[in-house]
């Protein structure tokens, strides 16, 4: 009997063992931590100016890091000169050393110099980041002063551009090459092949399969990985036009009477413009000095709308579009909805193909500014949906800038707050960024309506050149 009752001592105790092993091993973390972070040798992005909304990144190097996780951060105010906030980005920690990076937002209210107490891994230091008063220090451009000067993947684009071009034979490479030439990325339709023949590049009916995978690794660095946004969101548009075809729209519909454009050589210190464009896609991104200077115009549309399935694969590019400028609309109040509406229809974009510099001088509708914070978060909801099509690192940027705009930025629309109906239409305008939805009927699928839309930005259009 002592026997028996001293095998089960032993084993119940081993299994009390075992148990208590896993257990630790799986709720063990790695608290970040580093040894040193260094604000005094701290870089920034751009040049922050006295009054005017500024977005930028500060990096900031650290030794010792431990190769912890760590989250974003909670928003440090500025002191001395105040009115900007600095966020950690999320990342990950290096063995040894290595740089962190904060995201720096905000109207600075006068100059001098802005310090930001900030910590990483259990270390602390004062990042401090001057303010000009002119905007003629050094550092880069202020994304909101004028044209863009945005931190983007520009080594992996010009990678994959010259990996694309190196697939190429050398007829091809005269069709896709050109020196930078403000006419030629300004040549851009939403018209059909057969409607328009004008536009710059190379033709990607040329494309062999080896050309047209390294076309979507290019197109895949240089937009953004979001959901249905971005990278996703072209190739729903390119799939679209197949789809037109197949359905009896054509020789002029697919997926082959798209362009591609290298206006300027791909250079991580030269200006340059990526253009891809074809019936309903238009991209425009204009890199100079290793940043991104333009992301607009940008054009989308898709016919079929607003789901459609093509070779097994279901898409709906632009329906969270629609959905977050619905969201927009239907969150305010019948007395906001009435300031919101437009004196007369608006049938189409206001600033579509060829409609360049042209920029209405007078504000209309609902002031942002005066809606409620929640209403403001359904404004912000439907620019991201926009801002989210550029490259992961460009479009936080971006989408930061026009957020500082918010407050002066207007709303104004036509016809129903569900965008659904033939005529619908909807504007957001604001210091900086344009976007326009309008909802069309169909061409080639006659029972249902699709949408064109365009965003512009008031100053950076074609990287301000």
């Amino acid at each position: 009997m002592n026997l028996k009752l001293s095998i089960f001592s032993v084993v119940f105790v081993t299994v009390l063992l075992i148990f208590g092993c896993e257990t630790t091993d799986v709720t063990t973390e790695t608290t970040a931590s580093v040894t040193a972070l260094n604000c005094t040798s701290a870089t920034f992005s751009s040049t922050a100016t006295a009054g005017t909304a500024f977005t930028g990144t500060a990096t900031v190097s650290y030794t010792g890091g431990n190769g912890g996780v760590y989250s974003t951060g909670t928003a440090v105010s500025s002191s001395g000169v105040t009115g900007l906030t600095a966020t950690l980005t999320a990342g990950t920690l290096a063995s040894g050393d290595g740089n962190v990076t904060f995201a720096i937002t905000g109207t600075p209210n006068a100059s001098g110099t802005a310090s930001f107490a900030i910590s990483v891994g259990g270390q602390s230091c004062t990042l401090s980041l001057t303010v000009t008063a002119d905007g003629t220090g050094t550092g880069g451009t202020s994304t909101s002063a004028s044209a863009w000067s945005i931190d983007t993947d520009i080594s992996n684009i010009v990678a994959m551009a010259e990996a694309f071009k190196a697939t190429l034979t050398s007829t091809q490479v005269t069709s896709l090459q050109d020196t930078y030439n403000k006419a030629h990325a300004q040549k851009w339709s939403n018209l059909p092949e057969g409607l328009y023949r004008g536009r710059s590049g190379l033709q990607t009916s040329t494309l062999s399969t080896a050309q047209w995978t390294a076309f979507y690794n290019l197109l895949k660095v240089a937009t953004s990985s979001v959901t249905n946004e971005g990278n996703a969101e072209y190739l729903g548009i390119l799939a679209a036009d197949d789809y037109l075809n197949s359905i009896g729209g054509g020789s002029d519909y697919g997926s082959g009477n798209y362009y591609i454009a290298f206006i300027g050589t791909p250079s991580t210190t030269g200006l340059w413009c990526l253009q891809i464009g074809g019936h309903h896609g238009t991209i425009i991104y204009t890199y100079n000095g290793g940043k991104m200077t333009g992301g607009t115009p940008s054009f989308r549309s898709t016919e079929p709308f607003p789901t459609y399935t093509w070779k097994t694969v279901t898409y709906n590019p632009i329906q969270q579009e629609l959905t977050a400028l619905s969201n927009m609309l239907k969150g305010l109040s019948s007395t906001e909805l009435t300031t919101a509406k437009r004196s007369s229809a608006q049938n189409d974009l206001i600033l579509g193909p060829a409609q360049d510099n042209k920029f209405p001088t007078t504000k209309t509708g609902v002031k942002v500014g005066n809606l409620t914070a929640a209403q403001q978060e359904l404004v912000l909801a439907a620019i991201k949906t926009y801002t989210d099509d550029l490259d992961d690192k460009a479009a936080a940027a971006v989408y930061a800038k026009y957020k500082a705009d918010i407050a002066d930025t207007y709303v104004s629309y036509y016809g129903t707050t569900s965008l659904t109906s033939s005529g619908d239409y909807v504007l957001i305008d604001g210091p900086n960024v344009w976007i326009e939805f309008s909802m069309q009927g169909g061409i080639i699928v006659k029972n249902a309506n699709h949408p064109h839309s365009v965003w512009r930005d008031r100053k950076a259009d074609y990287g301000s050149n």
